[in-house]
């Protein structure tokens, strides 16, 4: 099972199971009262309707903390299925590339027979992910009564506290001139803003000419042929996993991962190198070229 998948704690569902199966049997039996109010005497059906309201409003304090942690797990699990989707559709989209360069005359049969076994076996290997995640999703699905106890944030809200009166705000200071001046936000400042850091990009020229750009990562972004990296290039003459771009103490810096082509800095081959604003990268594919974009 993959590494993301294994490291999804499956304990509280576990748990919310067996409570699961006592709040069914309390309200399967609350449902029933109703038709058989009329057989025993008021006192009776309202000690044993308090006894199971009470059991069950008992087991529900008991889920708590569990649905908490579940619901924590749950939503890594999605977060991990829905990059498990991405790459899958990343990986049919490079085998339809290969596909059709070869129905273009690109590659030999041997380079083709290649490229279309390792792209199959990237979409299989995604596909078996996905299904191992769907039946761990159904697991905690089925440890719930509805699956929206674990999509909600509080399914079991805290009462309000009570509302305090508050005393009247203060008249506000008399301020003269001077102090008004120096109390004001500096030109193209604005007081609470958040500031939202722009990220170096990567445009992508494809021997035809078409452009696709991408926002780097904070740390590190990878390239190469397969589905798996963050910048996929289906070019035979591009290794698997080709080179990364990190941030280093000096900046965006490329290095190369141990290519069979090499990685090309404004036409040299460099091993590892700083990047700056406008450098034109090449990973050995013809035609192919990366230009790194610093922020404004």
């Amino acid at each position: 099972m993959l590494k993301e998948l294994e490291a999804i704690d499956t304990s509280p569902i576990e748990q919310l199971q067996t409570l699961k199966a006592e709040q069914l049997t309390l309200k399967e039996r609350l449902d029933r009262m109703g038709a058989m109010k009329d057989k025993v005497s008021p006192e009776v059906y309202a000690r044993v309707r308090k006894d199971y309201e009470g059991r069950l409003a008992a087991l529900e304090a008991q889920a708590r903390p569990l649905l908490d942690q579940a619901r924590k797990e749950y939503a890594r699990l999605k977060a991990v299925i829905a990059e498990l989707e991405r790459k899958l559709q990343a990986a049919r989209l490079a085998k339809e590339e290969v596909e059709f360069r070869n129905a273009l005359g690109e590659y030999s049969q041997s380079q083709f027979a290649e490229l279309l076994a390792q792209a199959e076996g990237e979409v299989a290997e995604f596909q078996g992910h996905l299904a191992e995640a769907a039946a761990l999703r159904q697991k905690f699905v089925e440890a719930v009564l509805e699956e929206k106890e674990l999509e909600a944030a509080f399914p079991f809200p805290p009462a309000p506290a009570p509302r305090e009166e508050l005393p009247p705000p203060p008249p506000p200071a008399t301020v003269d001139a001077t102090e008004a001046t120096a109390l004001q936000p500096m030109p193209g400042e604005e007081t609470g803003a958040t500031i939202a850091l722009a990220m170096p990009r990567l445009v992508v020229q494809t021997p035809e000419g078409v452009s696709q750009e991408f926002q780097l990562k904070a740390q590190v972004t990878t390239i190469g042929r397969s589905p798996r990296n963050d910048i996929c290039i289906a070019e035979a003459s591009v290794s698997r996993q080709h080179a990364e771009i990190y941030l280093s103490a000096r900046g965006y810096t490329i290095r190369d991962l141990g290519s069979n082509n090499g990685v090309f800095v404004n036409g040299h081959k460099v091993v590892e190198q700083l990047l700056a604003s406008g450098d034109t990268i090449e990973l050995g594919a013809p035609g192919w070229k990366l230009t790194f974009l610093a922020p404004d």
